[in-house]
């Protein structure tokens, strides 16, 4: 089946083959973006006022899965694979997070969305500050789950670990040793039913992309570093992160939210860096409840 494939001005190019292309394999025609040299892979889904999510290292669209639904209900969706995940393109060689970014801008420009909300976890709440940094006008108000602003020494050294194992281990050994790193004692003592499917999807789609994939996507973390710059930013914000987040701590979310002038920091109970899959409901309700505070275009 053939998907289409736009340019950086929403216009159709070309029908292309994309089937059998990467670890989001789908019989259905999957839509793509012509970034620069790579085509980027994008979804959408529901009605109402547009939101862009980004997803984390390594990840992909997927990862939304279980509050893409709720979210949906309220918002138009689009959700993108970053370059060297998923169904978009691996990339030729080193990039920056600044890179994503405009990545993820050239996708709105694709569906045609001028002003949106951008709702970003770990990897993709970094990735969102870089949207919303170039693009500061067009972003409406961010929510930025389990991220961080500057790559300390902490993180840095478990980024790096995780670069060396992904050559050592299998893909599905990586994810393995990294799941206490995302979910808390909780989920391994009741292991929610839908996030263990979820993981078998996972598992069948493919893990990652390949390995000098995931390892530039790594790279690109640890060189990020915006709590010099956010402060520029008027956005309203909103960082998310579970209480017993280990792998960005709600030390990072409340550094990022005291740089953002708008900025406002909520600890979600219960939970770890996977929010988002643990605890998907009183993730999604927390979302919900700022999107609506701040709509693209306030009342007066």
């Amino acid at each position: 089946m053939a998907g289409v494939v736009r340019d950086v001005r929403g216009t159709r190019k070309a029908a292309r083959l994309t089937c059998g292309r990467g670890p989001a394999n789908s019989a259905r025609a999957m839509p793509r973006v012509r970034a620069g040299a790579l085509e980027v892979f994008y979804d959408t889904d529901g009605a109402g006022e547009p939101a862009l999510l980004l997803m984390g290292l390594g990840g992909e669209h997927h990862a939304w899965d279980l509050v893409r639904p709720e979210l949906a209900r309220r918002h138009r969706l689009v959700l993108v694979d970053n370059r060297d995940a998923g169904a978009s393109d691996e990339a030729p060689g080193p990039y920056s997070l600044d890179d994503m970014a405009v990545d993820a801008l050239a996708v709105m420009d694709a569906v045609g969305v001028e002003r949106f909300h951008v709702i970003g976890a770990s990897m993709g709440g970094a990735i969102a500050q870089r949207v919303a940094l170039q693009a500061p006008t067009r972003v409406a108000s961010l929510v930025l789950l389990s991220t961080w602003g500057r790559t300390d020494a902490f993180l840095a050294t478990i980024l790096a670990s995780w670069r060396l194992m992904a050559e050592r281990l299998s893909p599905e050994a990586l994810l393995r040793a990294q799941t206490p790193w995302a979910f808390t004692y909780r989920f391994f003592q009741n292991p929610a039913p839908e996030v263990r499917a979820w993981q078998a999807a996972l598992a069948e789609r493919g893990v990652l992309k390949s390995v000098p994939a995931y390892q530039r996507q790594v790279d690109a973390c640890l060189a990020h570093d915006t709590l010099d710059l956010v402060p520029l930013l008027r956005t309203p914000s909103l960082v998310l992160v579970g209480e017993d987040d280990i792998l960005t701590p709600p030390r990072y979310a409340r550094a990022l939210a005291a740089a953002l002038p708008a900025g406002e920091v909520m600890l979600v109970p219960a939970t770890g860096h996977a929010c988002f899959l643990e605890t998907p409901k009183p993730c999604t309700e927390r979302i919900l409840r700022f999107l609506t505070k701040h709509p693209l275009r306030p009342e007066t």
